[in-house]
């Protein structure tokens, strides 16, 4: 049984959501989940869309952990990146120019917002929904052989040790990697502002104490309720900087 919970693990944990953009025979664009035939023609993925007033857009795709190595390296971007983020912080410079903070509150939020969930971490939260069904199942099943009055206790026992195993799986595979994809694309925000200068050095101050505060959050030995306030605090943080930098 340890095995298959193993395996299940596993699969979940390496199905990493694609999208596929791509053009059949008929001259008909399609955009999937699942690979396109053999014969269809590949396209690339759209460009950002553009800043609209009072709305997130000009969204940039969050540079992820693999991107650099474990995450602690400095990002080198690609073309496609350097211009989607030269396309953000021209709109943002256009933001601030006609004095639209809700554009740019909106740019930080969706940010942050696609840093937490993209590329199959919306997936993550089910970890420890499995890991404490699956621990109970165990001992649900070794319970059988035993005494009436010693079931409850080892079913309870079991339920703990899956409650334990599913706050060190959230940990390691959903607040690290969530922390690591914070930290990359909120420094690469901060050069990409609109402003055309770097952060007043109190907020580069404040910013990098949020970093950490989230990284430290995240380890398996904190609460799990740490890491969203930390979140929430830096959400603020960020939103503040980007209208007043």
């Amino acid at each position: 049984m340890n095995a298959a919970a193993g395996l299940l693990l596993l699969v979940l944990l390496g199905q990493q959501p694609r999208t596929y953009y791509w053009r059949d025979a008929a001259g008909q664009t399609h955009i999937t989940n699942t690979p396109p035939p053999a014969d269809a023609e590949i396209l690339d993925p759209p460009p950002p869309p553009s800043v609209e007033t009072g709305k997130p857009g000009a969204r940039v795709v969050p540079i992820r952990q693999s991107d650099s190595r474990g995450g602690r390296e400095p990002v080198v971007l690609n073309p496609a990146q350097q211009q989607a983020w030269s396309t953000l912080d021209a709109h943002l410079a256009k933001a601030r120019s006609e004095g639209d903070r809700r554009t740019l509150e909106a740019v930080a939020d969706s940010l942050i917002h696609d840093c937490l969930w993209g590329n199959g971490l919306w997936a993550m939260p089910v970890l420890p929904v499995l890991s404490l069904l699956l621990m109970g199942l165990m001992g649900w099943w070794l319970a059988l052989g035993l005494r009436a009055d010693l079931r409850i206790p080892l079913v309870g026992g079991f339920l703990v040790l899956g409650l334990a195993f599913g706050h060190l799986l959230v940990g390691t595979f959903l607040y690290h990697p969530q922390s690591v994809r914070l930290r990359q694309n909120l420094e690469l925000l901060e050069l990409h502002m609109g402003t055309g200068r770097t952060l007043r050095p109190e907020h580069r101050t404040l910013l990098q104490q949020r970093y950490l505060a989230l990284e430290q959050a995240a380890e398996p030995t904190k609460a799990p309720w740490r890491f969203p306030e930390e979140v929430r605090t830096l959400r603020e943080v960020m939103k503040r900087v980007m209208v007043e930098p």
